[in-house]
């Protein structure tokens, strides 16, 4: 398993979800649910070790997060926030580069396979014709596309996404959520989303992460659909 949580307990004072276990394999594309404010950005920033648990462990390939390093993190999850800052004057072609730079100081030039890699990022995201716009010119929909660029060309094998349909229409709701299961199915990355459409899960994950009542239920699809009928009875 490449993402374990073992009795694992999140939160910063208390627990916001106690003795959770579970665990995600490189292929996997899991959704994780809930209402707002049970914790699920807690969770992926416990992940990424930006927040200490309470207890318990997070394993990534078999070794604790506490043990990685800031850049041994990044070079393993790539993450997209739902709230994001825009750095100043850069342009679509920058910001999916900084993706790059996870491998390399700052003062590297990328190679040609470096900027093929991250101009085929922006044709499959459809995002071409913005290439020479300023990033505060852009759409909200188009900006997160721009985001969801940066963590692919940063090629980590786990790629973390936190509502990244939110800004988006259907069309590039579904667009952005295939090219995620295709990474995942061909070229073996774990990919984990949060959302509050339940829907999304029939489609385009795997497994499901439903946190209720601080408490993280973990299972296939067909699974926890089954086991949680509210799911498919409420909006979250």
């Amino acid at each position: 398993m490449f993402l374990q949580l073992k009795n694992t307990n999140i939160g910063y004072k208390n627990s916001l979800i106690s003795g959770i276990d579970t665990s995600l394999k490189s292929g996997d594309v899991c959704l994780m649910i809930g209402n707002n404010g049970v914790g699920k950005t807690t969770l992926i920033k416990s992940v990424l070790n930006q927040i200490p648990t309470l207890g318990g462990e997070i394993l990534i390939d078999d070794k604790d997060v506490k043990r990685f390093s800031v850049k041994e993190i990044s070079e393993k999850i790539a993450v997209v926030f739902s709230k994001y800052s825009v750095p100043a004057n850069y342009k679509v072609p920058d910001l999916v580069a900084l993706g790059k730079y996870i491998h390399y100081p700052f003062y590297f030039n990328l190679n040609k396979t470096d900027k093929q890699e991250v101009m085929k990022i922006i044709k499959d995201l459809n995002l071409e014709e913005y290439n020479n716009f300023p990033l505060n010119q852009l759409s909200d929909g188009n900006l997160q596309k721009v985001f969801v660029g940066r963590a692919l060309a940063q090629n980590s094998p786990v790629i973390i996404l936190d509502e990244p349909t939110t800004h988006l229409d259907e069309e590039n709701k579904i667009m952005i959520l295939k090219l995620l299961k295709n990474l995942a199915k061909k070229h073996d990355k774990l990919i984990l989303f949060s959302s509050h459409d339940w829907r999304l899960a029939k489609e385009f994950a795997d497994k499901i992460w439903y946190i209720k009542n601080q408490t993280l239920f973990s299972g296939s699809v067909e699974d926890v659909l089954f086991q949680h009928e509210e799911l498919t009875k409420r909006k979250f």
